[in-house]
């Protein structure tokens, strides 16, 4: 069972989101649709948290943490996995199977908590799950890059994690 902010589910599945054209870069201005995964279908989900992946600088006398969970999920097909710093010019909405719009224009570095400290072991307990409930329409449902952020000069992915009972 998985568990994080006071949400518990039975099972959880992974979609990744590329943010990219057919010229291989992410354009500001442009909304990037949720893949029409069937997983989607009939699911009632209970959270959605992201998979960012960024090293932060070491705390002595411990070594430097990563943050994130995908250290060897990069996804070479899909380009590189979006990190903290570019989550920071991403903005998610979501709508809901029966078409109303559960989320707008949330900012994707919500999904993912940044730590406050290093506990003892050298760990960071760095999940957040942002609650939602209900069924996701994928086919309505984006990431967004607004007007006046610099282009993404390479393919890049956000992964985001779904949770469900």
């Amino acid at each position: 069972m998985e568990q994080g902010n006071n949400i518990s589910c039975l099972k959880t599945f992974r979609v990744k989101i590329p943010l990219y054209n057919e010229q291989g870069n992410g354009q500001p201005g442009q909304k990037y649709f949720f893949p029409d995964n069937p997983i989607f279908i009939g699911k009632d989900i209970v959270g959605i948290d992201a998979n960012l992946q960024e090293e932060v600088s070491p705390v002595f006398p411990f070594p430097p943490v990563l943050l994130g969970d995908l250290s060897a999920d990069n996804d070479q097909n899909l380009g590189l996995l979006v990190g903290l710093q570019g989550a920071e010019y991403i903005y998610c909405t979501i709508y809901d199977q029966d078409g109303s719009e559960k989320f707008f224009n949330v900012p994707l570095r919500s999904f993912f908590m940044l730590p406050s400290k290093v506990v003892a072991t050298g760990k960071i307990n760095a999940r957040r799950v942002k609650p939602y409930y209900g069924k996701i329409n994928p086919r309505k449902s984006y990431l967004f890059i607004p007007v006046g952020v610099a282009t993404f000069n390479a393919r890049a992915y956000v992964s985001l994690t779904f949770y469900y009972n």
